[in-house]
């Protein structure tokens, strides 16, 4: 990611919706191609579609049609790991196929063992996707495998080791499900995000009793870390809010980036 020469605080970042804020209308069969128009009227231009709701294959012609039709951008976000074994996930193509018959120009997954795989494994996978016209980028998620710091740095690592295109979505909720500190994780890692998931969090001691809360509730201080970001870092909401709150959340990221 080249670093920006203006300050973050002078220039306006990208808010994007991950669909998993209207978690209540998945879990409820609502396809996805429904939400994106929502998304739309909220003057949002990036949206963020999750594999996992998309129930057949129809439904990757209509999310693309719901985006043209209202302007949006599309990532795609895939919860499977990149590699494993030292090797690539062999279905990357389809996931990228898939990506590019939406018009996504992203693909997120989780980070798998990529600390441990050659630079020829990494570059394979850069080359793929240029293939397809996407970029990508690794997750640290909840998971002991996927989620530590020590895990996440090392991937960085290897990653910038290699000269590899591969990004990184920083998910700022996840840490705590790991028992980590989230600020401690960000000014560490800071420097290598391409993409922020938002979230904050009841800061609950047991994993069982942690829960996200609207952004004005949590423990996390994310406004001080939403201003340490690069301009070009689109700032995703990806979180479950009632219907009518999210234009509110929406607010709420739009006031701590102007």
């Amino acid at each position: 990611m080249t670093a920006q020469t203006t300050s973050a605080a002078t220039q306006t970042h990208t808010i994007g919706i991950n669909t998993l804020v209207y978690l209540t209308d998945l879990t409820n069969s609502v396809p996805q191609s429904e939400l994106l128009p929502r998304i739309a009227d909220l003057g949002i231009t990036l949206a963020e579609v999750r594999r996992e709701y998309i129930a057949d294959d129809t439904e990757f012609d209509r999310i693309a049609a719901a985006a043209k039709a209202g302007g949006l951008a599309l990532f795609y976000s895939v919860p499977e790991i990149i590699t494993a074994n030292g090797v690539a996930n062999p279905a990357l193509q389809q996931y990228f196929t898939e990506a590019k018959r939406m018009g996504a120009t992203n693909v997120k997954l989780n980070q798998g063992d990529v600390k441990d795989v050659a630079a020829d494994v990494l570059h394979g996978i850069d080359a793929l996707a240029a293939e397809y016209g996407v970029t990508v980028t690794i997750e640290n998620d909840q998971t002991p495998e996927n989620g530590t710091l020590d895990c996440t740095r090392a991937s960085l690592a290897n990653v910038a080791a290699a000269g590899s295109a591969i990004g990184y979505t920083f998910d700022l909720g996840n840490w705590f499900w790991r028992g980590e500190d989230p600020a401690a994780a960000f000014a560490e890692l800071k420097d290598s995000v391409s993409v922020f998931h938002l979230k904050n969090v009841n800061g609950a001691t047991e994993r069982d009793e942690l829960a996200t809360t609207m952004l004005e509730n949590g423990v996390i201080d994310w406004k001080t870390l939403l201003s340490q970001l690069p301009a070009d870092v689109p700032v995703f909401l990806e979180f479950p809010i009632d219907a009518a709150n999210v234009a509110a959340q929406v607010e709420q990221v739009r006031a701590a980036l102007a």
